[in-house]
């Protein structure tokens, strides 16, 4: 049977606004120029979809610079939400108040099998960013600092058994994965030092320091903080921003517990 045309408007502003939610979840933050981009709406039309969905409460508005973002009400639209995607959630403002404050980006990860997925990122809340978008991209284990301090501070046998799958790994960014000493030596030195450095990468003028974001003695997620390497060197940095990242990293947890008991 076939709708008719009132039927077919009538269902309109449903897609519409599935639409806005999917470009909205893809960006992170999104200004309205980018969201009449991503989704070929109108602006008038997006103006209206972003009003309802922030009076629904789906929808915050983080500045005139940077945009909206979507809520955490936003789990209640699916049941197979899982509770570690929470973190995303618990993580978004301290992340930005890092970058408010520092004005350097900060970026969060999860675990992705044998690769760190970054799963949000204020690079378009920093003026300092020179970073491609490295939202949902997976990044090496030993070579980006989220990945490295990963690798640290998890549980030993967590860490044996990862080790293991980069070692048997035939991807070039796993490769150091085989020099057994090397990788002993520097996450070792990684967990007395109490963060992680990005491996030097030829043309990238950004280095990363990152922490863990810990939870009953296991990595829930890592966050890093990009800085220019002609700015500072390693000492100053950590200097700087270490004790402002580690205290971020504790509240993330605490928040992160919080949404789970509440979910």
């Amino acid at each position: 049977m076939r709708r008719s045309h009132k039927e077919i408007e009538g269902v309109q502003p449903v897609l519409r606004s599935l639409r806005l939610l999917e470009a909205l979840n893809a960006a992170g933050t999104a200004t309205l120029a980018r969201l009449h981009t991503d989704t070929g709406l109108p602006k008038p039309t997006l103006v209206r979809l972003l009003d309802t969905m922030i009076s629904a409460g789906y929808v915050r508005r983080v500045s005139r610079s940077v945009g909206y973002e979507l809520t955490e009400r936003v789990l209640r639209l699916s049941s197979g939400f899982r509770h570690k995607d929470l973190i995303v959630e618990a993580s978004r403002p301290f992340l930005s108040a890092l970058t408010a404050e520092h004005k350097w980006p900060v970026a969060l990860a999860t675990l992705d099998h044998d690769a760190m997925l970054v799963r949000i990122s204020t690079r378009h809340e920093s003026p300092f960013s020179t970073d491609p978008d490295w939202l949902n991209r997976r990044l090496a284990m030993l070579v980006s600092a989220l990945g490295r301090a990963y690798l640290a501070f998890c549980p030993a046998e967590e860490q044996r058994l990862l080790l293991a799958m980069l070692r048997s790994s035939k991807a070039a960014m796993n490769t150091q994965a085989r020099d057994e000493k090397y990788v002993s030596s520097m996450l070792s030195s990684i967990r007395k030092r109490g963060y992680a450095t990005t491996a030097p990468v030829r043309g990238d003028p950004a280095m990363g320091l990152a922490v863990p974001v810990m939870e009953d003695g296991k990595v829930a997620a890592c966050i890093t903080m990009r800085y220019l390497g002609s700015t500072m060197n390693e000492a100053q940095a950590a200097e700087r921003y270490l004790a402002p990242m580690r205290h971020a990293a504790t509240a993330i947890a605490a928040s992160h517990e919080h949404l789970i008991n509440a979910a």
